[in-house]
């Protein structure tokens, strides 16, 4: 299923830009909002969404918006997600360490515990800090009018320019990731990728019609186990630095290589079925384009109140 935003009006790059710009930072405010209010685990998940579709957009369409403020905006982000990543790490910790009743793990839970709450406290006080300083009116701001030089072009030009790329990228790494004993830092690389295109696919899923509804689902699937995959290694050096039981290591690391023969085998019958070939014919034609409106940049961000 596709997550974007699939009734978008596809004009010029540059009003499909500010539209998407509109909406991703929209999103955003409201998850804020509701994670200052409540730091949960789907809170704080739903947050790291909302924040990684929003830079992800910036950076994908960035031509469309004056260089230096999105740049301060995309760093602005990355210190909200550092602040969320800490609780989710200890949250990912947690639930692995859950139906566990040895000491030696009831200890670690402890620590974990003690550890979120004090996260959760630092991102509450960052994203209350990020409200009162009115930051989703700024940063909207901050996006208005073209930067120097912009050229328009239709947004199925730009879909046909930009996703083959990122999927020549994630398929690159994919052959390298899914080699017997393949260092983790490429399966790291690819997840990167997997996220990149993903993102940016839903971003312009709407110049394919239901074409893209297809490569999203495969794509989800893969980036599901890279996740897991990353989760145990993550909880793994949190338990090992923390003085966790061999027991306990040895479990998510046979975890960790379940993980990877899964992705393992899923990548081979992607690749056995022509995923490649198909993904890349189906992104090098998003639909013919109707002719965009005369425009000399993007439309103005469409004025809310700040949340």
């Amino acid at each position: 299923m596709m997550e974007g935003n699939s009734s978008t009006t596809l004009n010029s790059l540059g009003e499909f830009a500010a539209e998407q710009a509109e909406r991703l930072l929209g999103a955003l405010a409201v998850q804020v909002a509701r994670t200052a209010r409540s730091a949960g685990a789907d809170e704080v998940h739903d947050l790291r969404v909302a924040i990684r579709r929003f830079a992800r957009g910036l950076s994908a369409l960035k031509g469309c918006f004056p260089r230096k403020e999105s740049a301060e905006i995309r760093r602005g982000l990355k210190k909200l997600m550092t602040r969320a990543g800490a609780v989710r790490d200890r949250d990912v910790a947690l639930r692995l360490l859950a139906g566990r009743d040895s000491a030696g793990a009831s200890e670690l839970a402890k620590q974990f515990r003690a550890e979120r709450k004090h996260a959760a406290r630092a991102l509450t006080l960052a994203l209350k800090r990020w409200v009162r300083r009115s930051s989703s009116a700024k940063w909207r701001n901050a996006l208005e009018g073209p930067p120097p030089g912009f050229r328009d072009e239709s947004v199925h030009t730009a879909a046909a320019r930009i996703l083959p790329r990122l999927a020549k990228d994630y398929f690159r790494g994919g052959r390298g990731a899914a080699r017997q004993k393949a260092p983790a830092e490429e399966l790291h690389r690819l997840r990167i990728a997997a996220k990149s295109l993903r993102y940016t696919l839903d971003l312009f899923a709407p110049a394919y019609g239901g074409a893209a509804a297809g490569i999203l689902d495969e794509l989800k699937g893969i980036q599901t186990l890279l996740g897991a995959i990353n989760d145990c290694a993550v909880v793994r050096e949190m338990a090992a630095q923390r003085g966790g039981a061999e027991e306990i290591l040895a479990s998510l690391k046979k975890r960790q290589r379940r993980k990877t023969a899964e992705f393992r085998a899923l990548w081979g019958k992607a690749v056995a079925g022509g995923a490649q070939e198909r993904w890349m014919e189906t992104l090098r034609h998003a639909h013919a384009a109707r002719k965009p409106p005369a425009s000399s940049g993007p439309a103005p961000l469409v004025r809310r109140a700040s949340a």
